[in-house]
């Protein structure tokens, strides 16, 4: 599970979860979750490396308004 919610009224119990994963082996799962976080690494990565694209054609375009 990624991040979620436990909320616990008299005897009931509810989780919301934004991702998780289940099963009853915790080899798999450890595999399961290894792979996941590679998967987001790699994701992140991108993301990262756009938004510093990004920012630094903010800056060029701010330094030659101001220059210009």
């Amino acid at each position: 599970m990624d991040e979620g919610v436990l909320v616990k009224a008299g005897q009931d119990v509810v989780v919301s979860v934004r991702r998780a994963l289940g099963g009853n082996d915790l080899g798999d799962l450890r595999e399961a979750v290894d792979k996941e976080f590679l998967t987001l690494d790699e994701h992140e990565q991108a993301v990262r490396s756009v938004l510093a694209k990004m920012e630094s054609d903010l800056i060029r375009r701010l330094a030659g308004l101001y220059h210009g």
